[in-house]
């Protein structure tokens, strides 16, 4: 249980690092777009499978590529079931990088912890009513209550974390007021602010970083005069 429990955290903390450096490519003054963080993350993933650990697990003869490939090119089920999960982990993990990029690696992380909660709820639905005991999860003794405690204790961390309850004790600042969501700063330029595909920030660039895209945003506008008025010269105020 150690291992497991050791290889648990260290999991964690590799994707903690994946999440900060996520957003500090996207966020810095030449950003780099979602899609091109995806899919150099998919490179790199494919790489290390196929160069290092597949070699590695054959030779230990965990797992055999061979064999796994006779068994797909001859079973129709694990060919959709392939299909299936390959749409579904690429939709994920584009929507997990678009919220890093909307809003910050926290709420990454804080949103990521949902799934959990959701797959035991999927799994509950279909036990009492979609399969009548046949398949997923049963309510258990004192497995379930802990689930509902852990739920708990994340939802009121989310609400912490977002202002919308202050914990007893601790100083906030006198302007701070809670909110349902944080701010969302969109940092693409008015220029990729268009309905088509090819203009949408997850293929182009962000030109502008997080932090001077909120400075703009927090800038006075200047009021447009009507036509015809004469414009004052700078001095003349």
């Amino acid at each position: 249980p150690l291992v497991g429990v050791a290889l648990i955290l260290a999991g964690a903390f590799v994707q903690s690092l994946q999440y900060a450096f996520e957003e500090k490519v996207m966020s810095s003054d030449v950003g780099a777009p979602p899609l091109l963080v995806i899919g150099m993350e998919g490179f790199w993933g494919l790489f290390v499978c196929t160069f290092v650990l597949y070699p590695a697990a054959y030779a230990a003869g965990v797992e055999d590529p061979y064999d796994t490939y006779v068994m797909f090119r001859n079973s129709e089920d694990i060919q959709r079931m392939f299909l299936l999960y390959f749409v579904a982990i690429f939709s994920y993990n584009l929507l997990a990088v678009l919220v890093t990029y909307m809003l910050d690696s926290v709420w990454h992380a804080i949103l990521d912890n949902f799934r959990p909660i959701s797959v035991w709820g999927v799994d509950l639905a279909l036990f009492y009513v979609v399969t009548s005991g046949a398949f997923g999860e049963a309510w258990a003794y004192p497995g379930s209550y802990v689930q509902v405690a852990a739920l708990g204790v994340l939802l009121y961390g989310t609400a912490v974390y977002n202002g919308s309850v202050k914990v007893p004790g601790c100083s906030y600042p006198p302007d701070a007021q809670p909110q349902l969501l944080s701010p969302m700063v969109v940092r693409a330029s008015p220029a990729l602010a268009s309905s088509q595909v090819m203009k949408s920030p997850l293929i182009h660039g962000t030109p502008l970083s997080r932090r001077n895209t909120m400075e703009r945003a927090t800038l006075p506008r200047v009021q447009e005069l009507p036509r015809g008025l004469p414009r004052p010269r700078s001095g003349s105020l």
